[in-house]
């Protein structure tokens, strides 16, 4: 491993701690807030699910972070040790879920700040991944396909629609799903794959993103799932066909 490529694995080490830090203190924050604040945390079923959830997901990720991250914990402090993204990804997908719930007194801008230097770490690694890189345009196309999708996830947040008890149930199946598909598609990058156009990540973000847009629309129209869902969608869609224009060529 040439110099170059060990400073950036450090950075990218270096940006899941932050990620982890930055969204863990924020998880943190909303919880107290929410104490001080007076709020019955299990007031009814949406507040006893959200924050049940982001208990759970904190525990979770610090038992696995111990358990099986230590030697990324001890190569932050370790210029030439050898790092594995592995555990890491898991780990974060695991922190992830705490994050796709809104509960009371959350504070988006440090969940953003948090999202962003996660982002960071992956573009760092797929610049290491263009060194070997058999199609570089797949590989960025896929970059930034992993973004929007990642963008595409909803955030699950208290309706009062006329279905809003199913509504959150799929809310809740939505963000499982789609953050263990994220997780995946995320260690395929920290594998050295160049290749995320798997149709199946693309219909699943459609199949449980499209309905909770729908049945909230009357309610309050999802512009940033919207969005990046369409994003999602233009991308995979220019990816697995311009890959199967290049295939044929070759």
């Amino acid at each position: 491993m040439d110099k170059t490529t060990k400073t950036l694995s450090y950075l990218i080490n270096l940006s899941f701690f932050l990620y982890f830090l930055i969204l863990l203190v924020e998880r943190i924050l909303s919880i107290v807030l929410s104490l001080t604040n007076g709020v019955n945390l299990y007031a009814d079923g949406y507040n006893g699910y959200t924050y049940t959830l982001v208990f759970l997901s904190v525990i979770g990720w610090f038992i696995y972070l111990i358990t099986f991250c230590r030697p990324n914990i001890k190569a932050l402090f370790k210029f030439d040790e050898s790092i594995n993204f592995t555990h890491l990804c898991i780990a974060s997908g695991i922190l992830l879920l705490s994050g796709m719930v809104h509960t009371e007194h959350t504070i988006p801008v440090i969940q953003f700040v948090s999202y962003g230097i996660l982002i960071i770490g992956i573009l760092l690694k797929t610049v290491i991944n263009q060194k070997t890189s058999q199609n570089k345009v797949i590989l960025w196309l896929s970059f930034a396909f992993l973004v929007a999708m990642s963008m595409a996830i909803p955030v699950m947040y208290r309706s009062l629609i006329e279905l809003h008890v199913l509504f959150h149930v799929l809310e809740g199946i939505a963000s499982f799903v789609l953050v263990g598909a994220f997780t995946y598609l995320l260690l395929q990058v920290f594998q050295g794959k160049e290749d995320l156009f798997l149709p199946w990540a693309a219909l699943l973000l459609v199949l449980l993103d499209v309905p909770l847009i729908v049945m909230r629309w009357s309610e309050e129209i999802n512009w940033f799932v919207l969005i990046f869902l369409s994003f999602s969608i233009i991308l995979f869609a220019v990816g697995y066909l311009y890959k199967k224009a290049t295939s044929k060529r070759a």
